[in-house]
């Protein structure tokens, strides 16, 4: 929250880890800021940005489940589409029982500009969510000699045989996606060796 104006955080509906959700409460009351639960189906528009959670699924439902199978598979999801600009999906830490049950839930996922790949780009990826959502750019967000080996060359093969510019916070620095069609571009910040 540091040098930022937020208007709000938004979380999942599962409190675990039990730390980092208590943080998260703990730094949120501190800066004065409401934390809303994200709900599925939900839709909201600021300006030109709008955006629709996908997951976690209701607890309610024809095959919901209360509970999550953990953190990961509780991650908030969301499809998102900026008017002029570019198309992206957002699928937190899932993991790849719940990237199927993105895919039954909303099985006409359209392509995307951006994907934002699941869980640092770890090898627990669904082949299928990834040939459906076809993205141009395909973001890893990982640590620079990350512990876990992330991202995985098995899913870097995968989303570059689909036809994707993989890019990485790891070796690549920030990343800035503007523009949309024939004009997508990213802009990177090169870290230093």
């Amino acid at each position: 929250l540091r040098g930022r104006a937020v208007g709000a955080v938004q979380t999942t509906t599962f409190d675990e880890p039990r730390g980092q959700s208590a943080f998260v409460r703990r730094t949120t009351v501190a800066a004065g800021v409401p934390v809303i639960r994200a709900g599925p189906g939900e839709q909201r528009r600021v300006g030109r940005l709008a955006w629709q959670v996908l997951w976690p699924p209701s607890a309610r439902g024809p095959g919901r489940t209360a509970v999550p199978d953990g953190p990961n598979d509780a991650s908030v999801t969301l499809f998102v589409r900026i008017d002029g600009g570019p198309t992206l999906l957002l699928l937190g830490d899932l993991e790849p029982p719940a990237q199927r049950g993105l895919l039954r839930a909303f099985p006409v996922l359209p392509p995307v500009d951006v994907l934002k790949v699941a869980h640092h780009g770890s090898a627990h990826q669904d082949p299928g969510l990834l040939r459906g959502v076809r993205p141009r750019l395909a973001l890893i967000s990982c640590g620079r000699d990350n512990p876990y080996g992330h991202p995985s060359p098995r899913t870097v093969g995968a989303l570059r045989a689909g036809g994707a510019v993989v890019l990485r916070t790891d070796t690549e620095g920030a990343i800035a996606v503007a523009g949309h069609g024939r004009e997508l571009r990213a802009s990177l910040e090169k870290i230093s060796s």
